[in-house]
């Protein structure tokens, strides 16, 4: 009778344990955007930015970053570039010569890089570049993209590192 007890309080307390997990978990969605920050080389200000979870079927999506310290707003859009992978068809012949089959091979991108704009509401342009790490989404043949960083420009010669993904998400 003992041993029924405890699998059943162990059982209760894994389903609960489970509830709080999956409560807390996030689930992201396309479109849905990821979190980071822009951190200025110049004086070591962070901006908030976060970046448009996209399938790489989207071709680019929307960033957005805020300067706290100066209250400046910026928008803008990023286009995606696919690395490596591809796909090629050759054919199959017999020992006479005679074609007897086709064969298509093909490989998932390896990464993909990121161009864009950022602009502010009092006038600050940066120019960004970002690494992204593809994700193969299980469910179709277009890579999604959960993370990355990398580096921008602004017109006035500050420079930024820009980091983003679901890890800064706050907790």
């Amino acid at each position: 009778m003992k041993s029924h007890i405890s699998w059943g309080i162990a059982l209760l307390m894994l389903m609960t344990l489970s509830g709080c997990a999956s409560h807390n978990a996030r689930n992201i969605n396309l479109g849905d955007m990821m979190p980071g920050e822009m951190i200025s080389l110049k004086d070591g200000t962070k901006l908030a930015c976060a970046v448009e979870f996209i399938s790489s079927h989207y071709e680019g999506g929307k960033i957005t970053a805020f300067n706290s310290t100066t209250n400046e707003a910026f928008s803008g859009r990023y286009h995606v570039m696919l690395v490596g992978g591809g796909s090629s068809t050759g054919v199959v012949t017999n020992a006479w010569g005679f074609t007897t089959g086709s064969i298509k091979t093909t490989s998932d991108a390896t990464a993909a890089t990121a161009k864009g704009v950022l602009t502010g509401s009092k006038g600050t342009v940066i120019d960004i570049s970002l690494n992204l790490t593809p994700t193969k989404n299980p469910n179709n043949d277009y890579a999604v993209f959960f993370s990355g960083q990398g580096t921008g420009v602004d017109n006035r010669g500050a420079r930024y590192q820009i980091y983003f993904g679901p890890n800064y998400y706050k907790k």
